[in-house]
């Protein structure tokens, strides 16, 4: 059982589900079946929906697949032999992943004629190839010119009651629009198409996922498109999206789902949903789309950029996290020489080495497809994504920051925090104040000699779990900095700065670190007045003629740096090499 509401007064109905791959009876009509094809969630097609009425075949969105293509038609093919009438190809919009099946279509001449339906907008930017209303140009593909036999919902038509004959092949219907006002404001601009003696497909304007976005009731399912993948990354702020509009289609919706008696709610991609559980994403939804302001454009060039963002940022995130199993491998380990085994069982059993290990060679593996050219950067973008928030989870154990250097899962949980902005469309926190930068370094130096244990404390612990909280804490802290001298020298007053110095004091001392790492054991930190900035030089004195940084991590730091301010470059003179971070100096010096 589910529970529905309607004006408040709450019923109960069985649960239907629509199964993927099998014809059946669309509930709340007399004689109208459909034939779902429900995909896994991916950016290549869109699920598809087969129609069959009395008087029309309604194909619901083909989708991008040959094959998916292939096999509806096949169905399609088997209703028209059993009784002829068209077929009309109604698009909830024109998204190449809802469309570009079209031309396969209309070249399979046991379907002949197909006719397409598509909203007035989405009309225009087929008949054009719009490379961007159709996001061709975002998902990297091609896609020809597209002819469009009815132009849905059209403006003309709208905020009139008109009735007008609609033609399909040999057959003509009266086809009528309608506007209604619905709470909060909105209009909502609707036609009805007939699909039985006394069923009707009705199609509902609904922007806001693009211009030209529909939603398609028949009987009481609702066909609502991409409107509940609306503001997801890589989705909101792309190419027609619309902040404003989507409030206002939600509003549209929710008086959809209440008025017309809805059941389930096909979406055009993953598995339907009833309409309670749509209801409540609606409202749920609503105060995100509210907070979705300041997103930046989701182009081409963005994929792109945040694609290689991803892919260092995997690198970087891999090498932490080997640090960090390491070390939790290693407190296991002396715990068990301690004949501490209970402790060290449990400690093993926090992360999941092979879970892990097996998200990382699944980045790797698309990375290596989007080399090949078989995956596109849109796509890495995502999983990026997908693979964050299943790091995240591990990483957010209460018991792994009680074994592990806390300043460890902070970096790991700034990486994350940062990657799921930018992935988001936004750009990273960045809180700067103006500082002392003398002061800021003095700072860090102080924080790095910082040891999180008193050495009495395991001998002095007053419980047998203080003591294995003491005797962990003294076994994880592994300084990698200690054996090196680092020097910070003294200079003249400088000009103030305006960073963000959490985000500097954690980027230096992963910089310090990484110079430790490559064997420097001689540093020097070296603030002055260059050329008009204030200048920090980390010079290492004992390492060769370069700087111990490959261009992959040259890129993770230019970015790490950027987001508190400054500007990295490598350095390189007669006593040393190393880098120059510079940042402008505040104009109240």
């Amino acid at each position: 059982m589910w529970v529905y509401r309607i004006h408040g007064t709450i019923f109960r109905q069985l649960v239907v589900m629509i199964e993927s791959g099998v014809l059946q009876q669309v509930p709340g009509t007399q004689g109208v079946e459909i034939f779902p094809f429900i995909r896994k969630i991916d950016l290549m097609s869109s699920n598809s929906y087969i129609l069959s009425a009395e008087k029309q075949i309604a194909w619901i969105d083909p989708g991008a697949l040959d094959e998916q293509i292939d096999s509806m038609a096949r169905v399609v093919i088997g209703m028209l032999e059993d009784r002829p009438r068209p077929v009309v190809v109604y698009l909830t919009h024109a998204h190449m992943d809802h469309c570009q099946g079209i031309g396969r279509l209309r070249n399979n001449r046991d379907l002949w004629p197909v006719i397409l339906a598509a909203q007035e907008a989405g009309a225009l930017a087929l008949e054009a190839a719009d490379p961007d209303l159709t996001l061709c140009r975002l998902l990297g593909r091609k896609m020809d010119r597209i002819s469009v036999d009815i132009r849905l919902l059209c403006s003309g038509d709208m905020c009139r009651d008109v009735r007008r004959d609609l033609s399909l092949g040999k057959f003509v219907y009266s086809c009528q629009y309608r506007s209604v006002k619905v709470p909060y404001g909105p209009t909502l601009d609707y036609q009805t198409i007939p699909l039985n003696g006394h069923d009707l497909l009705e199609i509902y304007s609904t922007p806001g996922h693009s211009p030209d976005s529909i939603c398609l009731r028949a009987g009481r399912l609702l066909f609502t498109g991409d409107l509940f993948f609306a503001p997801n990354s890589g989705m909101a702020g792309a190419y027609g999206w619309s902040q404003s509009e989507l409030l206002k289609t939600i509003h549209r919706v929710l008086w959809i789902l209440e008025r017309k008696n809805i059941l389930l709610c096909c979406s055009g991609h993953g598995r339907t949903v009833n309409a309670d559980t749509a209801w409540n994403t609606l409202r749920s939804m609503y105060q995100d789309v509210k907070s979705l302001q300041g997103l930046e454009e989701i182009t081409l060039a963005w994929a792109r950029s945040t694609s290689a963002y991803a892919q260092d940022m995997m690198v970087e995130l891999e090498r932490l996290l080997s640090i960090i199993l390491g070390r939790l491998l290693y407190v296991s380990h002396v715990l068990e020489e301690l004949e501490e085994g209970g402790e060290a069982d449990r400690l093993r059993s926090i992360m999941d080495l092979e879970a892990i290990e097996e998200l990382f060679i699944e980045f790797q593996r698309f990375a290596l497809e989007l080399k090949g050219g078989h995956r596109i950067d849109l796509d890495l973008v995502h999983k990026a994504g997908q693979i964050i928030a299943k790091l995240e989870q591990v990483l957010g154990s209460r018991e792994l920051g009680s074994v592990l250097d806390s300043s460890l899962l902070m970096r790991a949980g700034r990486i994350f925090n940062d990657y799921s902005i930018v992935y988001r469309g936004f750009k990273p926190n960045y809180y700067a104040t103006d500082v002392d930068i003398n002061g800021v370094l003095a700072g860090v130096l102080e924080q790095i000699g910082f040891k999180p244990y008193e050495d009495g404390e395991i001998i002095q612990a007053d419980s047998y779990e203080d003591f294995l909280y003491a005797l962990r804490t003294r076994i994880a802290h592994i300084d990698v900095l200690d054996g090196a001298d680092i020097e910070l020298e003294s200079g003249p007053e400088l000009p103030f700065v305006r960073m963000d110095v959490e985000r500097f004091s954690e980027s230096l001392i992963d910089l310090l670190e990484r110079f430790c790492v490559s064997g420097a054991r001689k540093i020097m930190v070296v603030p002055s007045m260059v050329s008009g900035w204030v200048s920090i030089r980390i010079v290492a004195l004992d390492i060769g003629c370069r700087a111990p940084l490959d261009p992959q991590a040259m890129r993770f730091l230019e970015r790490a740096f950027s987001s508190c301010g400054g500007i990295i470059q490598e350095y390189a003179s007669e006593t040393g090499c190393g880098v120059q971070i510079d940042f402008l100096p505040c104009k109240s010096f």
